[in-house]
């Protein structure tokens, strides 16, 4: 079908769609239908799409399949085929929708990284392919997560790498927004599986979202919400299987203050003092099961340096939740993350005794619940809270990590329902 004349011109918009929203046909013929009716509003569309469904996992297990550490390089012309194929697919259900489309891969609309096989960087995004297809009335289909390095290499862009894809076209493109959508109604205070007074946020600033998205909240990658904030790129948050408002994502949370001084007082509405006198006023409340802790503590530069080498070349840190370090006169590494990340470690960083100052130690089976976008005055003055809120909940083991903006709490084995919604309804802002 050739393209047809658009209506009224209400600018370029930006749409992503994750592998849970086009995990089938008849997914895939959905969402092509409110494209349809999107371009009807005379929007001009640039939609980039994730793998379907698993695509992307199952790519993967092949690749396992055949050996224990596949080059990096091949590994990205594999995975990078799952995009393609959803591309292909949506572009077809827009043409039978009536709706002109043509699919482009990253390579082909110019997005251009480092040469970081597998985690690589956007360093430019030309996009003159898909400013020319825009012109002539078609709708852009573009294959999330990769790109071409300058070395005319295909890469990819690491998990949650088609955020960053739309939100740098969105940029380079001039798009009235970039919207994200999910199998999910926007930012929410928690998981609404584990917490049910779980709620969502209609606005937050790019500096609520990253502190949020770097807590491991995987409702937005922490890339595309810095990549964002650069460019001054509106975000929106929504799901693609209803159409409700979901959450904006901006300069500064649209519900705070908006005169002088604005920064400082949105913040003070997210860090208030509640009733108890404690002023930490977290985001979000995030829970990962069946994670491990590895710690690694050396006096010898040289274990040090073999360690480090060992954990860059097997560590996917995609799939990471957090880290710390303290490297000096000696090396102090920690890093929890599930527990099948670490596996391939294993049998080279075996559990070791503390022998002349070294330690290898790895703790199994654990809940990290993350609050995460609020930074308080003190962490000391949050342990003396958190410790409280803890005791009155009836929890026993448990202890504390706080990193940048977030606090991690680490208990072992899987924690009570009911201490997750103690702990969203009294430290959460409501």
């Amino acid at each position: 079908m050739t393209p047809d004349s658009p209506g009224q011109d209400n600018g370029i918009l930006v749409r992503k769609y994750g592998g849970s929203s086009l995990a089938s046909a008849a997914r895939i013929r959905t969402v092509a239908r409110d494209l349809r009716a999107a371009r009807d509003r005379g929007f001009r569309l640039v939609v980039v799409v994730s793998a379907m469904g698993k695509t992307t996992d199952e790519l993967a297990a092949l690749a396992a399949g055949i050996c224990d550490s596949p080059p990096r390089r091949e590994m990205d012309m594999l995975l990078s085929v799952g995009e393609r194929i959803t591309m292909s697919l949506l572009s077809m259900a827009l043409d039978a929708e009536g709706c002109p489309a043509i699919s482009f891969t990253g390579s082909q609309c110019g997005i251009i990284t480092d040469t970081s096989h597998t985690d690589a960087r956007i360093l430019e995004v030309r996009g003159d392919r898909v400013r020319d297809a825009l012109a002539r009335g078609y709708t852009v289909v573009v294959a999330g997560f990769q790109g071409v390095s300058e070395e005319r290499e295909i890469t990819t862009l690491g998990r949650g790498g088609s955020d960053t894809t739309a939100v740098a076209l969105a940029a380079a493109l001039g798009a009235v927004r970039c919207e994200i959508l999910k199998d999910v109604d926007g930012v929410m205070t928690a998981d609404p599986g584990r917490v049910a007074t779980a709620r969502r946020h209609e606005d937050l600033s790019w500096d609520e979202m990253a502190g949020v998205a770097a807590s491991g909240c995987g409702v937005v990658h922490i890339r595309a919400v810095e990549y964002a904030a650069r460019h001054e790129v509106p975000l929106v948050v929504r799901s693609s299987f209803h159409d409700g408002p979901g959450t904006s994502i901006g300069p500064t949370a649209a519900t705070g203050p908006q005169g002088p001084g604005q920064a400082d007082a949105a913040r003070a509405g997210t860090t208030r003092r509640d009733p108890r006198g404690n002023r930490y006023r977290p985001l979000v409340l995030n829970v990962a099961e069946q994670v491990t802790r590895l710690h690694l503590v050396t006096s010898d530069t040289s274990e040090a340096v073999r360690w480090r080498d060992l954990v860059l070349e097997h560590l996917d840190t995609a799939r990471t939740i957090t880290e710390w370090l303290d490297s000096g006169a000696g090396f102090r590494w920690e890093i929890l993350a599930p527990g099948p990340a670490l596996d391939a470690l294993r049998p080279l960083l075996p559990a070791a005794a503390m022998d002349r100052g070294r330690e290898v130690g790895w703790e199994d089976d654990l809940t990290c619940i993350s609050l995460a976008g609020g930074r308080p005055d003190s962490w000391l003055e949050v342990q003396r809270h958190v410790t409280g809120l803890m005791a009155e909940a009836g929890s026993g083991s448990w202890r504390l990590r706080a990193d940048g903006s977030a606090l991690r709490i680490l208990v072992p084995g899987r924690v009570n329902p009911a201490l997750l919604e103690h702990l969203h309804t009294v430290v959460l802002p409501v």
